[in-house]
């Protein structure tokens, strides 16, 4: 009779767990059959080898790194990783994080995909200000970037790429944004060669572990295609989660030129952009691209597919977002721009600021970081 009973109990468990990936599978159906934007993520298990690739660069511990963690150069990297990472965390990220959640600007029918162009390798604030976003799809020049394999690296080579990496991890954030020439410099490094290793890094110190890495190339319809043999891949994709989630999210980067020359040479990642549906966007310290009429390709995606915009003044003219039918929250402090881009001051956003006098915002990001000031731009759209 217990043996009985047991098999019994078994078969009940056996079908309750058919009958609930039937019921999931049949839901999915009908989500993406309702809903032809719904972003759909790769659910594959955690890939311990690209795990333990971005902790070991990030300065965490993995057990598979056990024989890598023991060489001296490694512990000091760990140590002044935590060190800077707390510091980081308590000045710049926890601040951040309480004014997201106080702010609400997320509700839940908010898209689930995040389009950040003119982004570089910035996952950090990507992560900060959208955070538990399915999809975060960034743009920039610098290249996709390739692994190597540490223990394959002589001692004194895998010290300075590790302090090469430290320094682009942490420098921008005492200037308040990330320079462009400088990550090019970091980038011609022949082991930190692209934005690769700032997403691994980001990655693996958000708590973050890795899923799959896959590099692609896209088609003049937007359609994701093979990269050819002996050519660079445009194209970089991340699958990440962490305790907790209950679905994997990618992380899709273009290396792509978005100026309407560029998209005019290669229509390829502006047709990807436009298949994808309702987004949400962020802009942070852009250098003003988008108040060229040279760059009006990206500026019509964002403001036709956006729901919700969130920028400073370097993103676009505040009169564009809300032409584009945006309401317009305006927020922090705006008195001025840096010298190098004075010529974009908007006379009357200042205006505006000076009538509505917004609270000061309880950090400081972007170019303005270096007054002590900080603006940003909330636009939403029904």
């Amino acid at each position: 009779m217990k043996t009985l009973r047991r098999l019994t109990i078994l078969a009940l468990i056996v079908f309750a767990q058919v009958a609930c990936n039937t019921s999931d599978q049949s839901a999915n159906t009908k989500a993406k059959d309702s809903a032809s934007t719904k972003v759909v993520v790769p659910q594959m298990p955690v890939d311990a080898t690209w795990t333990a690739f971005a902790r070991y660069i990030a300065g965490v511990h993995d057990s598979n790194n056990d024989s890598l963690e023991k060489s001296e150069f490694w512990k000091m990297h760990a140590a002044k990783t935590d060190l800077r990472w707390r510091l980081l965390t308590q000045n710049v990220g926890q601040p951040i994080s309480s004014w997201v959640s106080q702010k609400k600007y997320l509700p839940s029918s908010a898209p689930k995909t995040l389009l950040y162009p003119f982004a570089g390798g910035d996952f950090y604030y990507a992560n900060l200000f959208y955070p538990n976003r399915d999809t975060v799809i960034m743009i920039g020049l610098e290249p996709t970037g390739t692994r190597f394999q540490p223990d394959s690296i002589a001692a004194d080579k895998m010290e300075d790429y590790l302090t090469t990496l430290d320094r682009c991890m942490f420098f921008p954030h005492k200037l308040g944004f990330f320079r462009t020439l400088s990550m090019d410099d970091d980038f011609a490094h022949d082991l930190m060669n692209g934005t690769l290793h700032t997403f691994m890094f980001y990655l693996a110190r958000n708590g973050f572990s890795i899923h799959y890495v896959d590099y692609f190339d896209v088609d003049a319809n937007g359609k994701k295609v093979a990269v050819e043999a002996g050519s660079e891949p445009k194209g970089l994709r991340i699958g990440y989660s962490k305790e907790g989630d209950k679905q994997v999210r990618e992380l899709i980067y273009f290396s792509k030129d978005i100026s309407n020359t560029g998209n005019k040479k290669d229509p390829s990642v502006l047709a990807f952009l436009k298949q994808r549906g309702p987004v949400v966007s962020f802009f942070k310290a852009a250098s003003y691209l988008m108040y060229k009429d040279y760059f009006s390709d990206i500026t019509n995606v964002v403001l036709g597919q956006s729901k919700i915009i969130l920028q400073d003044d370097s993103g676009m003219p505040l009169a564009t977002m809300q032409n584009g039918g945006f309401q317009a929250e305006l927020l922090g402090e705006y008195s001025r721009t840096i010298s190098l881009f004075s010529n974009y001051f908007q006379k009357d956003m200042r205006a505006e600021y000076e009538a509505k006098k917004p609270a000061k915002l309880p950090f400081t990001i972007g170019y303005n970081a270096e007054f002590g000031e900080c603006n940003l731009q909330l636009g939403t759209k029904k």
